[in-house]
């Protein structure tokens, strides 16, 4: 036993390189920050809530050269703007609308499904211990009978 495992050291410090990605002092590399990103909790953060519709930062803050000259042409008058560059604008403010925060999503489908497979797994457990779980009712009857008082 001990022999095989010195070779599987081996075998993993020498080839692939595996040990150093299952040894544990990579795992405290990543458990300190180093490789991983860290949000900063202090500063305000976007989030699409329907309580709070309105966001205290714009959802696209680096600016890309188009996107900033959108933004210098909104400054002006709106008749100008066409229905994309309106829209543009105000996915450069926010991710989803009201309504699409509003949509439902299908995780019904999933609960409903797991709910099925239950009550069908249960149904199979139920009818194999009637099939053959329980000893027959008349074996018992005739076998326990004179111990029984009748009524």
């Amino acid at each position: 036993m001990m022999l095989s495992s010195r070779v599987l050291l081996r075998g993993l410090r020498a080839e692939t390189g595996l040990w150093r990605s299952l040894s544990t002092s990579t795992r405290a590399l990543a458990s300190h920050s180093r490789g991983v990103d860290v949000i900063d909790c202090s500063v305000p953060q976007y989030n699409n809530r329907l309580d709070t519709p309105l966001t205290d930062i714009p959802f696209v803050r680096n600016l890309t050269p188009e996107q900033k000259m959108l933004k210098e042409k909104e400054k002006e008058s709106w008749t100008k703007l066409t229905e994309e560059e309106k829209l543009a604008l105000y996915r450069l403010s926010f991710q989803l609308s009201y309504a699409e925060m509003r949509k439902g999503s299908d995780e019904w489908k999933t609960v409903l499904g797991g709910v099925f497979i239950f009550i069908g797994f249960t149904g199979l457990l139920v009818l194999w211990q009637r099939l053959y779980g329980f000893v027959t009712t008349l074996l018992l009857l005739t076998s326990w009978a004179p111990f029984y008082p009748r009524q």
